[in-house]
């Protein structure tokens, strides 16, 4: 049980640096897909979904 405790932050760090890799990886790939005229859709779209999250 202590050997978790111990390993248990270093896991949670992992865990959200492989969601950050995920988002990231899946933007390119829509980005690499996406017609240039629905690039900026795109874009746009991603800074309204900050603004959401920042006021939060």
């Amino acid at each position: 049980m202590q050997e978790l405790a111990v390993t248990g932050p270093n896991a949670m760090l992992a865990f959200f640096a492989l969601l950050v890799f995920m988002f990231l990886a899946a933007l390119v790939i829509a980005l690499r897909n996406a017609e240039p005229g629905h690039r900026p859709e795109i874009i746009r779209a991603l800074a309204e979904l900050m603004a959401f999250w920042k006021k939060r």
